[in-house]
């Protein structure tokens, strides 16, 4: 009788697994064709395939990013100028690329695609957002909208897309988007650093809270989920 349960358990743990699986392969579904990128996007969230990056960024940076997307003459080339926010100082960076379906390539300085693409788009059930895959050594998958902030059912969304690529628990950003009268990091002024110091000191309470949640939820928590869905199967069998 064990030996007809612990088959029963087995083959539902295999039911389960690839279930997931063909959840997974919907969900990381690369775009079928190249979609409309210009215009303004918000970074909503983030996550990595090493969960220190970006539970550092968020903990004690608390950034909030733009990105205004500009068509070139050139086709499929586009200019992206983004623009972070981190305690009233603003610092902006132009980067350029090639889309070519689902895919982002870098350009050289004729506009013409280089190497192999470093971004990838994914579908997305989310009507105004992006989401992509940096192909880099340290891998990045974020959420853009034209949206300040997404639904609750929209982050559970993303969230499970980084499960399947085996990111981290996706850490979602400030939605205190400001930047009209945004400093310059390259302003030496004194009138900003008393506030910027106050935040900066607030920030780094968490410092060591981040990785002890990025390493109890690497290591901690897949065993746990597992081990709780097996007990609850062997309980009911019972």
């Amino acid at each position: 009788m064990k030996t007809l349960c612990v088959a029963v358990v087995v083959l539902s743990l295999t039911s389960v697994c690839q279930s997931a699986t063909l959840a997974c392969e919907k969900l990381l579904k690369p775009l079928d064709q190249s979609p409309d990128l210009s215009g303004r996007w918000f970074i909503i969230a983030m996550s990595s395939d090493y969960c220190l990056i970006t539970a550092y960024l968020n903990s004690l940076i608390g950034p909030t990013f733009l990105v205004d997307v500009t068509a070139q003459d050139t086709p499929k080339v586009y200019s992206a100028n983004f623009t972070m926010n981190a305690y009233g100082s603003c610092v902006s960076e132009v980067d350029p690329f090639f889309l070519e379906g689902s895919n982002l390539f870098k350009v050289d300085s004729n506009n013409a695609p280089t190497g192999e693409p470093d971004k990838l788009l994914l579908h997305t059930s989310c009507p105004d957002c992006i989401v992509g895959q940096t192909k880099t050594r340290i891998s990045l998958f974020v959420l853009f909208s034209r949206r300040k902030t997404v639904t609750d059912a929209e982050l559970k969304e993303f969230a499970t897309q980084s499960d399947c690529l085996g990111f981290s628990k996706p850490e979602v950003l400030s939605t205190d988007h400001v930047y009209e009268n945004c400093k310059s990091v390259k302003d030496k002024s004194d009138d900003n650093l008393p506030e910027q110091s106050a935040k900066v000191v607030e920030k780094l309470g968490g410092l060591f809270t981040a990785p002890l949640q990025c390493f109890a939820q690497s290591v901690f928590y897949y065993p746990r989920a597992t081990l709780g869905w097996f007990q609850d199967k062997w309980d009911r069998l019972w």
